[in-house]
């Protein structure tokens, strides 16, 4: 509550006129101008105590015009009124109930202006100055959160909780090499500390030693096991490096959680309506390629036909075939030759149905599906996922087997810096992110991310990825969609659809969903 006191001076003699009455001292009278304020101001409490909220900003607001001239005091009620309105009324439902008192309803907006990201609440304050003049916090509240927001606060300590040893040591070396990249071009005013968290039941110790040591910022846990272990203490001051959805802290994933949507925008915008989709069986695959199935058919004009091969052994060339209605086309020969009594010339005559496949699968495997493509005359646009992405990012090879394979990939591997793997830029977006945090918001986001542009939707950090494509000599190069001319649908026939056409996936979608880290599937570590 505001706090004012006098100083105190020597009391000058009353002055006696020549009439012989007393004039009262200065001094006097300035000493009932405070016992004045005192008593306004016990009034305010007491409104206060009482939560009559708006007799408490009427008296607020009469305070602040009898401080006229002391601007230090008038900026202590307009603060005061502020943060006891934004306390009292601190839900939605709350918030809207202002506007049913017309002396709280001039606050409201001040509520909502103040309490925006940091972007947002500029402008917002600024707009609010200028479209309510006549409110008192214009005078110097608006000013001074305004000034304040040039400089969002950044934390002065971060500390990095990693498992360094064990199965995920190479991962989190790699994390904290980009952690440290990153580090050595920023000003250097934030210190960063690490400590090992390969023992998860020990996440919470460590936690607790990094805040006695200083750290007002933690990155990390990585693992699932180390997060829910830190999710069941009330700490938010925290950048999970992994996916998690009831821990009450900010979470980054390695992976883009809305890689399957934004293969399907991509596909959308070409103009396409009839997909195919290969994928392996692995988790992230097959979520992807589920997400992805489903996605589309929410369309009931979309077709997507998915197939999926297995790990161990893989008959690619069947998977392949299976898509492309190959057995269908010899089975049609077969009973040719049978009523002909002759073997006619044969070239598999394959669905003409499709426009697009998506391929779903490492490096290894798009390799070795991309050249049949040629052999079944196939002249359909390949998409790929983020699996093309390379791991040595300081050394892309080139591939002719993947020419023409357009896939989302992250910005580091066009970007001229010291980054080596795709971790590393992981690591590098960690810090940009518990520097920038402020600077994110609805519709705003970071475009300097290395390992995608990041935007916040919630309490996830998330990233949009860039596409890219292998060109005709095997070179990895940035991707630019070409314009979109509609074209014209493509029949279907009695041989291009059968039955079995709605019901064409093998495998099944992960029951867990999981999506947690595994060193194999996060690239190979550079020689």
């Amino acid at each position: 509550m505001l706090a004012m006191s006098g100083c105190s001076a020597p009391q000058p003699k009353p002055q006696q006129t020549a009439g012989g009455d007393l004039s009262l001292p200065k001094t006097t009278a300035k000493s009932e101008r405070e016992q004045a304020l005192k008593a306004l101001e016990a009034q305010v409490n007491r409104a206060k105590a009482e939560e009559d909220w708006s007799a408490f900003v009427t008296l607020g607001e009469t305070l602040w015009r009898e401080l006229d001239g002391d601007a230090d005091n008038q900026a202590a009620v307009e603060y005061m009124l502020w943060k006891t309105l934004q306390t009292a009324f601190d839900t939605p439902q709350k918030r809207a109930k202002m506007l049913a008192d017309p002396v709280l309803a001039t606050w409201q907006p001040l509520l909502n202006a103040s309490e925006q990201p940091n972007l947002f609440a500029r402008q917002s304050l600024a707009d609010l100055a200028e479209f309510n003049p006549q409110a008192i916090y214009t005078r110097h509240l608006i000013p001074a959160l305004r000034e304040e927001l040039k400089t969002p606060p950044q934390p002065k300590q971060i500390a990095v909780l990693l498992p360094f040893k064990g199965k995920y040591h190479s991962i989190s070396q790699q994390i904290r090499n980009g952690l440290l990249k990153a580090y050595m071009i920023s000003n250097r005013q934030i210190a960063l500390r690490f400590y090992d968290t390969s023992d998860a039941a020990q996440t919470w110790a460590r936690y607790q030693q990094a805040k006695a040591e200083g750290a007002d910022w933690v990155i990390g846990p990585l693992t699932k096991e180390a997060i829910d272990v830190l999710a069941q203490h009330n700490v938010k001051d925290v950048l999970a490096l992994n996916s998690t959805e009831k821990a009450p802290f900010y979470s980054f994933n390695y992976r883009s959680d809305t890689e399957a949507y934004q293969i399907r925008k991509q596909l959308e915008a070409r103009g396409f309506a009839r997909i195919g989709i290969l994928s392996s069986e692995t988790s992230r695959d097959s979520s992807n390629a589920f997400e992805l199935r489903a996605q589309w058919l929410n369309n009931p004009s979309n077709r997507a036909d998915l197939v999926q091969y297995p790990l161990k052994n893989p008959n690619l060339r069947q998977a392949l075939g299976q898509l492309i209605h190959e057995e269908e086309s010899e089975a049609r020969y077969n009973n040719l030759r049978w009523l002909l009594g002759a073997k006619p010339e044969f070239f598999p005559r394959i669905r003409q149905d499709l426009q697009a496949i998506v391929l779903m699968g490492n490096a290894e495997q798009v390799a070795v599906f991309h050249p049949q493509f040629e052999f079944f005359q196939l002249k359909l646009p390949v998409y790929a996922t983020a699996n093309l992405t390379p791991a040595n990012l300081q050394a892309i090879k080139a591939n002719r087997d993947l020419s023409d394979v357009v896939f989302p990939t992250i910005p580091a591997i066009f970007t001229a810096h010291a980054l080596e793997t795709p971790l590393e830029a992981f690591g590098w977006d960690s810090f940009l992110i518990s520097t920038q945090l402020a600077n994110l918001a609805p519709n705003l986001c970071l475009t300097s991310g290395q390992s995608g542009i990041l935007y916040k939707d919630g309490l996830q950090i998330d990233k949009k990825l860039i596409w890219a494509h292998y060109n005709k000599n095997g070179q990895l190069v940035r991707w630019v969609p070409p314009v979109v001319i509609p074209a014209a649908t493509v029949p279907l026939t009695d041989t291009d659809l059968t039955p079995q056409d709605n019901n064409v996936e093998s495998g099944a979608a992960p029951a867990d969903g999981s999506t947690d880290l595994d060193p194999a599937s996060l690239g190979r570590q550079r020689d």
